[in-house]
């Protein structure tokens, strides 16, 4: 009997502790008869499809992406647009009017105003020419040469015509040297000489055959709008164009070189061949 009341009054110190492990087995159980359930129910499923057979049909046929293909393509590879064609949605057109007025232009390449619409009129070689004169002497003895010196190229007017006393073997003249007289002192059939410049070029002249050569160019050109002409045109002539100002940097025989004195841009302007 005391047994039993050490039992009950163990249970009552201790009933959570029974009440915890009493749901632990309730707990178990169910666990196990879900299991049990849930094998069950796996078997029933697995026998319903016993005994059928999957018919045999068409498969089905994948969808053609042919077009969605393409139109990806279009899309992440889209045509380059020109935008430089002769339209005016982004290339307005431009009309401009010179500085100090006339007439309006439509200016669609951007040659048709200012400096590129100057014309060359004519373009004329400067020379240099060395003309024998006369014999210089003294009573019979011939002591030199007269020699006139024409260079057409100097902007000084005392330089653009030298008239110089030559003596025999003298190497202190200017433009040339005199190294060899032929035929008679008094009376020379040719002169041979030996320029100062254009590399030392030996040249000869003689009475009555004056010797020639082109060493520069003088050009005169035309605004065909304003009809303003710019005559004797030479290196390093300034003119004005459309307010603008340009310098001429170089003329050859078919063409003058201008650049702008605002920027340094050269301009070439090119004779056009007679029709």
């Amino acid at each position: 009997m005391d047994q039993l009341k050490k039992i009950g009054q163990l249970c009552r110190q201790h009933y959570e502790k029974l009440i915890l492990v009493f749901v632990l087995l309730l707990l178990a159980g169910a666990v196990w008869y879900l299991y049990q359930a849930s094998q069950e129910e796996g078997e029933a499923t697995r026998k319903m499809t016993e005994g059928f057979k999957t018919p045999k049909g068409v498969g089905v046929l994948p969808a053609n992406l042919d077009r969605f293909t393409a139109a990806m393509k279009v899309a992440t590879n889209p045509p380059t647009l020109n935008y430089a064609g002769k339209h005016n949605l982004f290339n307005p057109v431009k009309w401009q009017q010179p500085r100090g007025g006339g007439p309006i232009t439509k200016v669609q390449l951007g040659t048709e105003v200012g400096i590129y619409t100057l014309k060359i009129t004519s373009i004329s070689p400067l020379r240099l020419t060395i003309a024998y004169d006369r014999v210089a002497a003294t009573g019979a003895e011939v002591t030199g040469y007269h020699i006139v010196v024409t260079n057409e190229v100097a902007t000084t007017a005392k330089f653009r015509r030298i008239a110089q006393y030559v003596p025999t073997g003298a190497t202190n003249t200017q433009v040339f040297i005199l190294t060899e007289v032929k035929g008679p002192p008094e009376a020379p059939t040719e002169l041979v000489a030996q320029l100062k410049d254009f590399n030392n070029e030996k040249i000869t002249f003689a009475p009555g055959a004056p010797y020639s050569r082109p060493v520069g160019y003088e050009a005169e050109l035309v605004h065909p709008s304003s009809g303003r002409k710019y005559p004797r045109l030479r290196k390093d002539s300034s003119l004005e164009v459309e307010g603008e100002t340009y310098k001429v940097v170089d003329i050859t025989a078919n063409k003058v070189v201008v650049s702008d004195d605002s920027n340094g841009k050269r301009y070439t302007i090119e004779q056009m061949a007679a029709p």
